[in-house]
């Protein structure tokens, strides 16, 4: 007679219940102010998380005397608890059929602050019935595990991404404030003119940072790079972009950025026709489960349509 092996020993899921508190304290670092967004007392806040502490087996949060703090534990259960309760509320309330369409947007903090946020007044004017929720961080997104729409991403050469839409293959050149420009009295003929001016960069450590230095476009220029008369140096493009554009130096820019400060005036390119490929790209990537949402076709389709139309000046 054939004997039944035991089945393996499940791990005890841990009670959900606790979660919705967890993640209010966890985002307002408050026992109290999550009590009051949850229509809680504040000990029923506390309770809620001892019982979780003890189910994960660790410490969430350290309790200081007047403040509160997230543990390394605390950190990533905030992460994954976030996400997960907003997809769950988000698709409760297209089940109900209640409150607006909305898409969410994952994209890099520089995308966002100069192609994508200077563009959103119009996509609303044109869309008032929609929201859009941008979560502008330099990670990557997980669409389908974090439940996003839409992410609009730089791709570093040579990198696949899957299926895509390329929006732009990116290209680099010099770019300065036509306000340095006049002040200066300088007359930029060459290359090497470009030295009388302090140059703004971005940090070598960051990832691409090389594939738009001063150094690789005075190679693709056929010059050699010379000394500046001063560098600043920046770990995020907009912070980069945004000095040029106050006349603090010039920079290599990169598109689709700089087709639109060029278009408007903030910005001049002494070298037009010295424009560097970078091998880099920017792509759009939609989550498969949620592409044929009318509200995710019209965001792209929408985001299509600007980047075929090209650079405009932006008000």
């Amino acid at each position: 007679m054939a004997t039944l092996k035991p089945a393996g020993r499940r791990r005890r899921p841990i009670g959900l219940a606790a979660l919705r508190g967890f993640e209010a304290a966890a985002r307002l670092l408050s026992f109290t102010r999550a009590a009051a967004e949850l229509n809680l007392t504040q000990s029923s806040i506390s309770r809620q998380i001892a019982a979780l502490e003890r189910q994960v087996g660790r410490p969430l949060f350290l309790r200081r005397t007047r403040a509160l703090e997230l543990t390394a534990a605390g950190e990533r259960l905030y992460g994954s608890a976030r996400q997960a309760l907003l997809g769950i509320d988000r698709t409760v309330d297209e089940l109900r059929g209640g409150g607006p369409p909305r898409v969410s947007v994952a994209t890099y903090a520089s995308f966002a602050s100069l192609w994508l946020v200077p563009r959103l007044a119009a996509f609303q004017k044109a869309h008032p019935e929609m929201e859009v929720r941008i979560d502008a961080a330099d990670r990557m997104v997980d669409l389908e595990v974090e439940d996003v729409d839409i992410a609009l991403r730089w791709v570093r050469p040579g990198a696949t991404v899957g299926e895509a839409d390329i929006l732009v293959e990116e290209e680099a050149t010099p770019a300065l404030s036509p306000r340095l420009l006049g002040s200066s009295g300088l007359r930029i003929d060459q290359p090497a003119d470009l030295a009388a001016l302090p140059f703004l960069e971005l940090d070598d450590s960051l990832p691409g940072a090389r594939q738009f230095s001063w150094a690789r476009w005075f190679e693709f220029a056929g010059e050699p790079l010379l000394r500046p008369c001063g560098r600043l140096h920046f770990t995020y493009i907009d912070q980069m972009v945004q000095a040029a554009v106050r006349g603090q130096g010039a920079a290599i820019v990169r598109t689709p950025f700089l087709d639109d400060l060029l278009a408007g005036g903030e910005l001049v390119a002494p070298f037009p026709r010295l424009r560097m490929p970078t091998g880099g790209r920017y792509v759009m990537i939609v989550n498969p489960r949620r592409a044929r949402l009318p509200q995710v076709e019209i965001f792209r389709n929408w985001v299509l349509e600007e980047f075929r139309r090209g650079p405009q000046r932006l008000t």
